[in-house]
């Protein structure tokens, strides 16, 4: 009926064999993000104008792919809800707990890094961890 993976996943997702360890490490991600938004100071890896805006939307795309993986196409439009507010609590949070300063920009980043990756999972590019579970089955059945 179907002529490959990503069609019959977008409709009814194909199982993961390893689900619960594919979640738990999303809700690591999430609680790492938490982490580095509220930490007060944070290394820099980039050196140019605006490279934190960079992180925030790399890390919000990275999020929002990893759940749409998880997840159903008729759940996306809550992961980008949970994700964009996640985003807009963590900047108001900033202002109140930590030295660090919550910013419109930051938001902007977040909500876009989120938007993107909603963009790539409705146009098929979910199966990540799903091709990733294949290819170590075929591996592990070659040795």
């Amino acid at each position: 009926m179907f002529t490959s993976p990503a069609a019959c996943y977008n409709l009814f997702m194909i199982p993961l064999k390893f689900r619960l360890l594919w979640t738990l490490i999303g809700y690591g991600l999430i609680i790492l993000v938490v982490v580095l938004s509220l930490s007060p100071t944070l290394p820099q890896l980039l050196n140019f104008f605006w490279a934190d805006k960079v992180y925030h939307l790399l890390a919000y795309a990275v999020l929002m792919l990893w759940f749409a993986q998880l997840h159903p196409k008729a759940r996306y439009g809550w992961l980008v809800f949970f994700f964009i507010a996640l985003g807009i609590l963590l900047e108001v949070l900033q202002l109140q707990w930590t030295t660090r300063s919550g910013d419109v920009w930051d938001v902007a980043a977040n909500s876009l890094g989120t938007i993107l990756s909603w963009g790539l999972a409705l146009m098929g590019k979910n199966t990540l961890l799903h091709q990733f579970e294949d290819w170590c089955l075929k591996f592990s059945a070659k040795n």
